[in-house]
């Protein structure tokens, strides 16, 4: 079982048909990705793995800058926001060409990571569930749509 940096970041602009950095700059997308990145970091720390650091700010206090009001999180993590505003993530361009996700190498890895230490990861299982529904389809979820997804689970 292999639990990278991209784990903590994934699913991306995947679910919403968006590019990062707009999906970035909307709480209710960061508020998901913030759940997914908080039941991560849990894992890891009961499976005393220790993230990368990839970021200024350590991994664990990612989750909270994410789910900051979106004028807090513009000023405090402006950096986040200075990419390319036409960025994609590979699992967009996946959907996109009707091709399968990495979903499962990522997410899906955060889920057997639960499993082997006899948890569950409801947030990260459910957001397999939902691109894997999104390969099929090629949906696409408001901010508030996907949180509300998110809070059936938790």
């Amino acid at each position: 079982m292999r639990i990278s940096a991209d784990h903590l970041l994934s699913f991306g602009d995947a679910p919403s048909n968006l590019p990062v950095r707009d999906e970035l700059s909307q709480r209710a997308y960061r508020r998901c990705l913030a759940a997914a990145q908080s039941e991560t970091l849990a894992l890891l720390a009961a499976a005393q793995v220790r993230p990368a650091r990839l970021l200024t700010l350590p991994m664990q206090r990612l989750p909270s800058v994410l789910r900051l009001p979106d004028f807090v999180f513009r000023r405090v993590a402006g950096a986040m926001l200075a990419i390319d505003p036409l960025a994609r993530t590979s699992m967009w361009e996946d959907l996109e060409a009707g091709r399968p996700t990495e979903i499962d190498y990522l997410n899906g890895e955060v889920v057997r990571l639960a499993a082997s230490l006899y948890r569950s990861a409801p947030v990260n299982q459910r957001l397999v569930e939902l691109i894997h529904a999104g390969e099929q389809s090629r949906r696409s979820w408001s901010g508030a749509e996907l949180l509300a997804e998110i809070r059936l689970v938790i």
